[in-house]
């Protein structure tokens, strides 16, 4: 029931949920395609010394990749937070058809997996062909050629980009079942209105 709820919750809010998906689904690519540069050196023609300082400018770029996990985390978590604000009506409906916010929570959990799953799969579709043209740049940036071109597609980048979003969506998930909890009914079903009277304050 639940399940079916969501789904229909997506399809409803395809245009809402449409900049959250894409948000999402850059991130996963910015982020499989920072973590992709290792592999890159295997189809790179490079001598040792060359090799060694790839090996230091990927080290840079993994501590750099870090910092930017933190700026899309915090990213993702500001678009979660404006799209259940925007929502806040919808959701106070559903408390007085007698929906509890556990259920609500529960509602939000599933709508949240199925477009969490469905932008880490698209972002990594995504990062796997972004990151064909940073193999292309990091062998013009070493000045270096190519054994041959080959489609490479990270296992280790792949596994580290879907811990790190697992984690992002494990955090969404805790902070949406707070932020019901804390919501009082008649906040939620007068939200909609009380941000049109602050449009019109503003005009």
């Amino acid at each position: 029931m639940y399940s079916k709820i969501a789904i229909n919750n997506v399809k409803k809010s395809f245009k809402d949920y449409t900049i959250y998906f894409l948000t999402i689904a850059f991130a996963v690519c910015i982020f499989y395609s920072f973590n992709s540069i290792e592999s890159q050196k295997a189809i790179l023609d490079i001598n040792k010394s060359q090799e060694e300082y790839m090996t230091l400018v990927t080290t840079l770029i993994s501590y750099v990749s870090v910092f930017v996990s933190f700026i899309l985390g915090g990213l993702i978590l500001y678009a979660n937070n404006f799209l259940i604000k925007k929502r806040k009506k919808e959701l106070g409906i559903y408390m007085t058809l007698g929906m509890g916010k556990a259920k609500i929570s529960s509602i939000l959990l599933i709508e949240t997996s199925i477009v969490g799953i469905l932008s880490l799969i698209a972002g990594l579709v995504l990062g796997v062909v972004v990151s064909q043209g940073l193999s292309l740049f990091t062998a013009k940036l070493f000045d270096v050629g190519m054994t041959e071109f080959k489609f490479i597609v990270s296992g280790s980048a792949i596994l580290k980009t879907v811990l790190y979003f697992t984690l992002i969506f494990g955090v969404l998930m805790i902070f949406n079942t707070r932020i019901i909890s804390k919501y009082k009914l008649i906040d939620m079903l007068t939200a909609e209105r009380k941000s049109e009277d602050i449009k019109i304050k503003n005009q």
